[in-house]
């Protein structure tokens, strides 16, 4: 008998972007259940391997959702944050989150962003590319000792605090993806180039370790 295959959530707040993404026949192949915050309750994400937090959620519902979502996490599941979040409050682990200023126009004028790939050995980057991490940022993360840290800026100056992507395996059970890159706004907003990337690339890289199929050939 062929195993089952990795459950998929993903918690969204009915915005379109949202709404579009979550309507988008590559998400499809991974069978995702959506969740929608404000009716979210107790026991309702149980039976996930990885749980999506879309970006831009309502801070306070989010804050008081995160017992909830953190149970993916304590039964051994993944549970990836998007950015623009509230989650200095509630996240496992996260020494300081500060806010950056945003430029969302320097693939217009051929600047250098200053985002750079950390951990090439890492298994994400099977699924990611360079080109799915760099474009901008809303936040900076200081992660726990320990994390993998997968994309980080330069732009910012020196100092703990520079980090855009990473993995935490060490402060709980399971594992929290946690970036502060925004693609399922941009996704679904039809706007950044490697917002799309970014989605799908963390979608196939955490699934497929959850034990989904892979994705089939020729998918997007």
């Amino acid at each position: 008998m062929s195993p089952e295959p990795a459950r998929l959530g993903i918690l969204h707040g009915g915005s379109f972007f949202q709404l579009a993404a979550l309507d988008d026949p590559a998400v499809h192949l991974w069978r995702p259940r959506a969740h929608y915050l404000p009716e979210l309750a107790a026991g309702d994400l149980a039976d996930l391997d990885v749980l999506l937090v879309c970006d831009r959620l309502h801070g306070a519902r989010l804050t008081a959702a995160a017992p909830e979502i953190l149970t993916v996490t304590e039964r051994g599941g993944t549970v990836i944050v998007l950015g623009e979040n509230e989650i200095a409050p509630w996240l496992p682990g996260l020494r300081s989150h500060r806010p950056a200023e945003t430029d969302f126009w320097w693939w217009r004028t051929g600047a250098d962003p200053g985002v750079r790939r950390r951990s090439p050995d890492h298994p994400a980057w099977r699924h990611l590319s360079e080109r799915s991490v760099r474009w901008h940022y809303h936040g900076l993360l200081h992660p726990p000792e320990g994390a993998s840290v997968l994309a980080l800026t330069e732009k910012e100056g020196p100092g703990p605090a520079e980090v855009l992507l990473y993995e935490d395996r060490v402060s709980t059970p399971g594992r929290l993806v946690v970036t502060t890159m925004d693609p399922v706004y941009h996704h679904g907003s039809a706007f950044m180039p490697g917002a799309t990337q970014l989605l799908y690339g963390l979608l196939g890289w955490t699934m497929t370790e959850a034990g989904a199929p892979k994705a089939p050939v020729g998918a997007p």
